[in-house]
């Protein structure tokens, strides 16, 4: 009786020890197979887009996060406003740029009041490419970074440009990975909202709003049927 119970005793320890194993090794096949951060799938092998250079993994995180801020913009702008992102540009034209001081959802005043001429087109202009010629001269090493985190090449710095303490919420290089799935999804998504808006003609709110209200009708088959808008 003791050797039967010592035999099944054995068996559980083995079984139990398998078990670990099998989790140990899940665990690195899950970090071969998922890409490290700032790297592309396949590597330095892909014949065509081979990461030879750190420049670009940093170049695929920053047009990630500008996918991830359109899509977005694009999102919260026609749920608030009702205008689709390709046609917001035409509220703020040289000639008038006025349009937008009331187009805020909740908005208890306009942005100027009527008649001063504001917002205008050339102040957004300025503030622009003063904030966003400043950001870059930093990231690029133009200009010395007026941060002590800012390093040239480092698109994570931390410090005072993570006020919440994300990067100390868990593992900095897990949560880097994460961004970068992110980033390549956002821009996929982008990419829909540009082939979408040149197909129907209208933003993405009001295709998924028509598609939900009318499935049969209203999906990517009969637009194709119907010629995308395109003729």
């Amino acid at each position: 009786m003791a050797c039967i119970a010592s035999t099944f005793t054995g068996s559980v320890a083995a079984l139990k020890a398998s078990k670990v194993q099998a989790k140990s090794v899940s665990k690195v096949i899950k970090a071969d197979i998922y890409p490290e951060f700032g790297t592309y799938p396949g590597g330095g092998e892909s014949p065509i887009i081979p990461f030879g250079s750190e420049k670009n993994a940093e170049r695929e995180v920053i047009h990630g996060r500008w996918a991830m801020l359109g899509v977005t913009g694009a999102w919260a702008a026609e749920n608030g406003t009702g205008i689709p992102w390709f046609t917001a540009g035409t509220l703020c034209t040289p000639d008038d740029c006025t349009a937008v001081a009331d187009k805020f959802p909740g908005a208890v005043a306009p942005l100027a009041p009527e008649g001063s001429g504001y917002p205008s087109f050339w102040a957004v202009l300025a503030i622009e490419v003063v904030l966003v010629g400043l950001a870059e001269a930093y990231r690029t090493g133009l200009t010395d970074p007026a941060f002590d985190e800012l390093t040239v090449g480092d698109v994570s710095p931390g410090g005072r440009f993570d006020p919440l303490g994300l990067a100390e919420s868990g593992d900095l290089e897990e949560l880097k990975i994460k961004e970068l799935k992110h980033c390549r999804l956002s821009m996929f998504a982008w990419l829909g909202c540009i082939f979408q808006g040149l197909a129907t003609q209208e933003g993405p709110i009001a295709n998924w709003q028509a598609h939900v209200a009318d499935p049969v009708h209203a999906n990517v088959l009969t637009n194709a049927a119907s010629g995308f808008g395109f003729y």
